[in-house]
């Protein structure tokens, strides 16, 4: 890695690059822990009739967030 040292920008870049990898990678993580009682909820009152798996839990978390989610400064 001597091209990082001597092309400061390209180091600078690399760490950027190296730091949303590592927001990515938590955030999905800590998406699918939660994602978790969302299942358990979900089973116990669908449970019959439909059951959904840890990842359709997740997306279900992720669909709530977009379509819920309060956007802009609140001013109209």
């Amino acid at each position: 890695m001597a091209i990082l040292k001597s092309i400061p920008i390209l180091k600078k870049l690399v760490d950027m690059a190296y730091a949303i990898l590592v927001v990515i990678v938590l955030s999905a993580l800590v998406g699918l822990i939660l994602a978790f009682p969302v299942k358990l909820l979900w089973n116990y009152v669908f449970g019959s009739y439909l059951t959904i798996n840890w990842f359709q839990a997740w997306a279900l978390n992720v669909l709530t967030g977009i379509l819920l989610s309060k956007t802009g400064n609140g001013k109209r």
